[in-house]
């Protein structure tokens, strides 16, 4: 089958083992793994015993994003199989990304042991894994079987039983137990003591060979978090090839040495990349690449097994009805349990060139050439410069750096390499944070990417030049992402000298009015100044980068100078001479627009509205002289309406009082009679009241009415 001539890598990597090739399988070891197979394939060719050679470790890639790259490449005869020792953990993520590479031949069979290989074995054996806990437990497992056995006893027969027996020992020496075989043989049934048996053989091949298999299962799977995988490769003779195959492992760190420059200008950066290899085996002079991006990656438990849910029907005999065969409408098969998606997948990016006939060296991309070494520093306290950086090759989405020279890392040990060492573009200044510190600047280095490619992000631990000539320790920083041809800046220390008082001075909002046809559109200026006063040192003068948070919708005020505008942040430089005082402020504004359309509000909220505008016209102050005498009276009648309401209440509660004494003593009494005089003189009274309710009403909406006219004709 044709492939590939480059793999692209994205971001991830393998374990890395050691492939070796290995002669095929003997019959036993291939029925294991016919039954738990991933691909069924016929037996392979086999490989002699001499022909045994390696297919080594050529290449690791690892990527930021907690993935690795392994690459093998080596010869291979064909027919052969190579087997590839796998963790159990990451099978799911070689079974996802296993790419094999070969240009002359093809690909066989790629196989391995299922998940739980044993209990597949012993799901077609006539036993179970208890059967091989003792040879009594065996025989016992398999009654019926015919045996021959040599000794004190020769028989050949079935298997009936073994049972313990006790056995006391010559001169009290206690018991022991022994196991007491039964036989039915041609002469009857025959026992013999097992322990004392020289011989016993199972005369039955298929017999035999299913021990055999059960021995060999539990052998292959002692190591039970690892898995081997087995490839064949078809064609004749021999030819390169090679295998690739992504894993997680451990993220790659960044570790950045800065040598702060003493008038500014360049200053010494020296990154490094901390490697772990918790692989398994070791890396032995392979060729190493590192990434820094952020791709795709994802998980899936292709290793289990999932069965999706069936339908089950009854059993029908000729004497039922049967039930319906189609009925697709009546339930609808629901899949089983699925594997979550979870971990590792890469956007290839660079090629691995096909192998060659007779060049497998090809197989791999060429080692660059090593960077010219920076020139010694004159101080002999100047850190060391890194002959070996790496090289760094940007793609769309994630940086590569390719170091010129083979690596080795013993499995389990831990590595640091250089993958940049130059000068960059630095500056020194001060940098006001007042979330960090309320009163302090903090020492910071404005550095600018001039490079070819972007800086990793990292932990950076900053040295400065002392009078002798010593890098000394001054601080350590975070250096986030910096692409080239930008700028970040880097705090490592704070400044005790500088002395900064901050002050909110608030926001003061003006609102502007334009009104037509009833319709107001309010624009509102809101201006928020913040004072600082910062005192230097007397003998040293400060450049002082102020950074505030950066708010939504508001931005430097017109005509403000030296204020820079991050996505997030606002800077603004001050120059503070040493000696004195000096003051500054960030004035920022913002501008809100609102429409309304008065005439849906009421009196009340259309003056709240046009009240207190900027712009306030004399036909507006008219207006607003109007709406307060319409809002008044709108109260007045509210406040009269709610009195009345009130004595209705009152008047209610006191005939539901009087109706109850006048049922007691009854209409034609003395104190009857005045019940009743009484409760024609409140219903006279409730109807004055709703009479006048009816003209509060109208009065009001007389008033609103006006109002709302008013607002129409307002102009502004």
């Amino acid at each position: 089958m044709p492939l590939p001539h480059k793999l692209h890598y994205a971001g991830q990597c393998a374990p890395s083992r050691d492939v070796r090739w290995r002669r095929a399988a003997l019959p036993l070891r291939m029925a294991l793994l016919a039954t738990a197979a991933l691909l069924v394939a016929p037996p392979l060719a086999a490989l002699g015993p001499a022909d045994a050679a390696e297919l080594p470790l050529k290449r690791v890639v690892l990527s930021s994003a907690g993935l690795a790259q392994f690459i093998h490449a080596g010869t291979v005869t064909g027919g052969a199989t190579v087997e590839l020792p796998v963790r159990l953990d990451q099978v799911d993520d070689l079974l996802k990304s296993l790419t094999v590479f070969d240009r002359a031949g093809g690909i066989g069979a790629v196989s391995l042991p299922g998940k739980t290989p044993l209990v597949e074995l012993f799901r077609d054996l006539p036993f179970g894994p208890e059967a091989l806990a003792s040879p009594s437990a065996l025989l016992n497992a398999l009654v019926g079987t015919e045996v021959e056995i040599a000794g004190p006893v020769n028989a050949t027969g079935r298997v009936f039983r073994v049972e313990p027996e006790e056995t006391t020992l010559p001169n009290g020496g206690g018991t022991v137990t022994r196991h007491r075989l039964a036989l039915m043989t041609e002469r009857g049934l025959v026992t013999a003591v097992l322990e004392d048996l020289t011989t016993l053989r199972f005369t039955d091949l298929e017999t035999r060979v299913q021990i055999e298999r059960a021995l060999a299962g539990q052998s292959q799977n002692r190591a039970k978090d690892r898995r081997t995988l087995s490839i064949g490769f078809l064609g004749d003779g021999d030819r390169p090839v090679g295998l690739g195959y992504v894993v997680a492992a451990p993220v790659w760190k960044t570790s950045y040495r800065l040598v702060l420059p003493k008038e500014g200008g360049r200053a010494r950066l020296q990154g490094w990349a901390v490697v772990e290899n918790l692989t398994g085996g070791d890396w032995k002079d392979v060729e190493l690449v590192l990434i820094s991006g952020n791709p795709v990656a994802l998980k899936q438990q292709l290793y289990t097994a999932f069965y999706t849910d069936r339908i089950e029907v009854p059993v029908t005999t000729a004497a039922r009805v049967l039930p319906r065969t189609d009925d697709g409408d009546a339930a609808e098969s629901r899949p089983g349990p699925r594997a979550k998606a979870a971990g590792t997948a890469l956007a290839r990016r660079e090629m691995m060139p096909a192998p060659q006939t007779g060049q497998v060296q090809r197989l791999m991309a060429p080692a660059m050439p090593a960077p010219a070494a920076a020139p010694p520093p004159a101080e002999a306290d100047a850190i060391a410069g890194a002959a070996q950086a790496a090289e760094a090759e940007e793609a769309a989405t994630q940086l590569l750096y390719r170091f010129p020279a083979k690596v080795t890392v013993a499995t389990g040990h831990t590595v640091m390499v250089p993958f940049v060492d130059r000068e960059v573009t630095a500056s020194r200044t001060w940098l006001y944070q007042p979330e960090v510190s309320a009163r302090r600047p903090l020492a910071a280095l404005r550095l600018r990417n001039d490079g070819d490619a972007s800086l990793p992000a990292g932990i950076v631990t900053a040295f400065d030049g002392g009078a002798d000539g010593a890098a000394n320790f001054v601080g350590d920083a975070q250096l986030p992402l910096l692409p080239r041809g930008t700028f970040k800046y880097v705090t490592f220390a704070l400044d005790a000298k500088t002395d900064i008082r901050r002050e909110d001075q608030g926001v003061r909002r003006t609102t502007l009015g334009k009104a037509v046809d009833g319709t107001l559109t309010l624009t509102t200026r809101s201006r928020r100044t913040v004072g600082y006063e910062i005192t230097p040192p007397a003998d040293e003068d400060r450049e002082i980068v102020i950074e505030e948070a950066r708010a939504d919708g508001w931005s430097p005020a017109e005509g403000s100078r030296g204020v820079e505008e991050t996505p997030t942040r606002l800077r603004l430089a001050v120059k503070a001479p040493k000696g004195q005082t000096t003051k500054a402020s960030l004035v920022l504004e913002r501008t809100d627009r609102q429409t309304v359309v008065l005439t849906d509000y009421a009196p009340e909220e259309i003056l709240a509205r046009i009240r207190g505008l900027e712009n306030e016209t004399p036909a507006v102050k008219e207006t607003v002289l109007r709406l307060g005498a319409l809002v008044g009276e709108i109260n007045r009648a509210r406040a009269e309406r709610s009195r009345l309401d009130a004595e209705r209440k009152r008047i209610g509660e006191d005939q539901e009082r009087l109706r109850r004494n006048l049922q007691s003593v009854g209409a034609s009494s003395d104190l009857g009679r005045r019940y009743v005089d009484t409760l024609k003189s409140q219903e006279d009274r409730l109807a004055e009241i709703s009479r006048t309710e009816q003209t509060l009403d109208a009065e009001m909406a007389s008033k609103r009415q006006a109002a709302v006219d008013a607002a129409r004709q307002l102009k502004l």
